[in-house]
């Protein structure tokens, strides 16, 4: 076996015990989440990775420089490809890392369409995890038994990751839907539910809301104050849970912070205002109360454009 190979990982928690575990070869990771605002078509890599960076520095507390840098950085160590016998994308079965995993497969059509040299170790599930949630519970002994198992990447595989990355990144949300129910399900098996998941992201039919959305204002609800709490609440409500706690924060500041807010906060303890609880009765409309301008990869959401989804049936 070659030991000159990159690990391509989608985190730290997932890096540590894989280079714990004497796995040969050089390790980075590529971690933007996005699933979490801008990523529009028509701009090339650099001009991307600024919109991402000017968008996750917002209200975080981190320098759009710095952010800037890491995205280069991630980059960087992909484009030394050509100096391993081998690249290993490790992903996982959730929106996170498949949106990840289309972002690259796109990258690998314009630079190496073949995809010789290029393999995938991506997984939903594994015998000793019964509750498994990502490649970060795993031991280095678990991730280092994956490796044997890892398959090239086929042509086919690049070709349907590339397209799915221009739906998602169109500015029509009902591109991203035509993608989903006219693809074979078995090239990438754990796509089109992750990217369904996408959709649910929407505002929703019936009140304006977000899946994520909906359900933080159900678990505060239910009895949870606390952002700790509201967040993992809000995960177990997740088949798989995709997202990490700067971007559940962005959506609690949203709702704590529009014309109507509908929840409150004070020493990270929140509660639902009255115009919340109408929300959860469902008495009332949030993009009717305050509005919306936000984005969801290529789609740029405002109250003149406007796509609404029924999560019941996974439609528009």
């Amino acid at each position: 076996m070659t030991t000159n190979i990159l690990h391509v990982l989608n985190g730290d928690a997932a890096r540590h015990p894989l280079e714990a575990s004497g796995a040969p070869g050089d390790f980075t990771i590529w971690a933007d989440p996005l699933h979490d605002g801008p990523v529009p078509g028509g701009l090339d890599d650099d001009q991307l990775r600024q919109v991402r960076a000017r968008h996750l520095a917002d209200g975080v507390g981190e320098h759009e420089a710095d952010v800037l840098r890491t995205l280069r950085d991630w980059d960087a160590a992909l484009a030394r490809w050509e100096t391993y016998d081998e690249v290993v994308f490790w992903f996982e079965h959730d929106l996170f890392d498949q949106l990840i995993l289309i972002r690259h497969l796109d990258w690998l059509s314009r630079i190496a369409p073949s995809a010789r040299r290029f393999s995938l170790i991506c997984i939903g599930e594994h015998p000793d995890v019964p509750e498994f949630s990502g490649l970060g519970r795993l031991s280095p002994a678990q991730m280092l038994a994956l490796l044997p198992a890892r398959q090239p990447l086929t042509v086919t595989q690049v070709g349907a990751g590339s397209t799915a990355w221009a739906a998602f990144r169109a500015d029509d949300p009902t591109v991203l839907e035509r993608w989903i129910q006219a693809q074979d399900p078995t090239v990438l098996p754990f796509l089109p539910v992750a990217l369904t998941r996408h959709l649910d992201e929407l505002p929703g039919l019936d009140d304006g809301l977000s899946r994520s959305e909906r359900q933080a204002l159900r678990a505060l609800a239910a009895g949870a104050f606390t952002f700790s709490d509201i967040f993992r609440a809000t995960q177990r409500m997740e088949a798989r849970v995709f997202m990490g706690d700067l971007s559940f924060r962005r959506i609690l500041r949203s709702l704590a912070s529009g014309v109507t807010p509908l929840l409150e906060s004070a020493d990270d303890r929140f509660g639902l205002t009255a115009a919340g609880h109408e929300m959860l009765a469902g008495r009332a409309d949030n993009v009717g109360l305050n509005g919306i301008d936000r984005w969801m990869g290529g789609v740029h959401l405002t109250t003149h454009r406007l796509w609404r989804w029924d999560g019941k049936v996974s439609q528009f």
